[in-house]
């Protein structure tokens, strides 16, 4: 089950839950740099309030596209492994749920042998996702370069 599903509920208000990730603190404040840079608009899809209020949570859309930067690394992914592809110099690794696609970015992180994940877990009732990850990767080149 993703991360979405897992962590975002529906509040009142229209606000979402979502459970911020816990990252070390280089890559924390790489993750709180993205934050500033993302788009109040993904595609046609507006952004939403998130509870608790983070840098590394945001979520549009309604039902949530929800984007966690700091996740660990996803179950089944390896550098070597094939289900990646890039996108505007963005590799993302692909995780197909049965209620939603889970893309994660892979960056470099603060050393040599690490790196930083970024999740955007994304309903499968929204179509031509690639758009969503073409709207992203500038911002999530600035902050994580």
């Amino acid at each position: 089950m993703g991360a979405a599903a897992l962590a975002c509920a529906a509040c009142a208000h229209g606000t979402f839950t979502v459970q911020p990730p816990n990252p070390s603190g280089p890559v924390q404040q790489l993750c709180a740099h993205l934050g500033d840079q993302l788009p109040a608009s993904l595609g046609s899809l507006k952004s939403r309030v998130v509870s608790p209020r983070s840098p590394l949570t945001h979520a549009w859309g309604s039902p949530p596209v929800v984007l966690r930067c700091g996740v660990s690394a996803p179950p089944g992914y390896s550098p070597a492994s094939s289900a990646t592809t890039a996108i505007n110099g963005v590799r993302w690794y692909q995780d197909v749920g049965s209620g939603e696609v889970v893309w994660t970015a892979i960056r470099p992180g603060p050393t040599s042998r690490s790196s930083v994940f970024v999740e955007l877990a994304v309903p499968r009732s929204y179509q031509a996702q690639g758009g969503l990850l073409v709207d992203l990767a500038g911002p999530i080149k600035t902050a994580i370069p």
